[in-house]
């Protein structure tokens, strides 16, 4: 049975919603089967929640239905570039991968390919999975944010040490620089994806996430530095990440591919170069195909700094 006051709410929002001039109080009472006299309060109601707005002949859609349309649409917009690169990814790379959006505070999987290779921690990533975007997690996002941000990011940190702290302040800038992140594995950090998995999948809630995220810190060892990589023969590696830039250079998510095992050297440094590369094309994608309120193309400085290097 259909609920009337709902359907005349909906109704409202699919006409508002649609491209044209402001809609009569007249048109949107035929489109909902409804009178004026109720449709005039449904609308004053919407218009006080942002939903609807009074303009000369009639109403349009409000700053919160075109906020929310916005969102939708970008996050439809990220899927469909992300598509084709991140399966490229996946088949360079062997190795599951993903594409994270920035929403509300969490970077969510919004797409992903699994690959022929098993990780140790899912065989791929799921979509719906999330991660907080404060410190430690989500570093090749920090790194793009001004000072100011990146400050904010470490005080919202969940069980940070000093040391942790300390470790942060020095990688950050390396991240910047390089364009990409690794996210270490340890033994019991292995155990733990595992767990978070499982609870995930049984759907957990906010304090039960926020107490993963304080022992996924305990038991990391977070990213590598320059020299590091330049010494070490072999890395555990659970993910490499780097950010997906809109045409103004500001990240509203990245890519990323989820090893879950020991690489070599050379296999560290094929992912990175192939995770980079996707991200690259992805952010290009963005910008080639950009929406009403676009902003104007990426600068050339803006673009991952291990790609421009390798393409000057």
């Amino acid at each position: 049975m259909r609920h009337e006051p709902t359907h005349r709410v909906l109704a409202v929002l699919e006409a508002l919603a649609a491209d044209g001039p402001p809609l009569p109080l007249t048109e949107l009472a035929r489109a909902a089967g409804a009178s004026r006299s109720t449709l005039h309060a449904v609308v004053e109601h919407m218009q006080m929640a942002g939903w609807a707005e009074k303009a000369p002949g009639g109403w349009r859609a409000g700053p919160r239905l075109r906020e929310v349309g916005a969102a939708v649409a970008a996050g439809v917009d990220l899927v469909r570039a992300a598509r084709e690169p991140l399966q490229t990814l996946a088949d360079t790379t062997g190795i599951a991968a993903a594409v994270f959006e920035v929403r509300d505070g969490l970077a969510e999987v919004v797409d992903s390919v699994a690959a022929g290779m098993r990780t140790a921690s899912r065989e791929d990533i799921a979509v719906g999975h999330v991660i907080p975007v404060r410190a430690p997690f989500a570093r090749e996002l920090a790194a793009r944010l001004p000072m100011a941000d990146q400050r904010r990011w470490l005080a919202d940190g969940t069980g940070l040490t000093d040391a942790a702290r300390d470790r942060l302040e020095l990688v950050l800038p390396q991240i910047a620089r390089r364009g990409w992140s690794i996210e270490r594995l340890t033994p019991g950090r292995r155990e733990l994806l595992r767990m978070a998995d499982t609870l995930e999948s049984a759907g957990i809630g906010a304090l039960v996430r926020d107490r993963v995220s304080e022992l996924f810190v305990e038991l990391s060892e977070i990213d590598v530095t320059d020299a590091e990589l330049a010494t070490t023969a072999d890395l555990a590696v659970a993910s490499v990440a780097a950010p997906v830039l809109r045409a103004d250079g500001r990240a509203i998510g990245s890519v990323a591919v989820a090893p879950g095992r020991r690489m070599t050297g050379r296999a560290v440094a094929r992912a990175v170069e192939a995770v980079t590369e996707c991200a690259d094309a992805v952010s290009a994608r963005l910008a080639a195909h950009p929406g009403p309120n676009a902003l104007p193309a990426l600068p050339p400085h803006l673009v991952h700094p291990a790609h421009a290097a390798r393409h000057p």
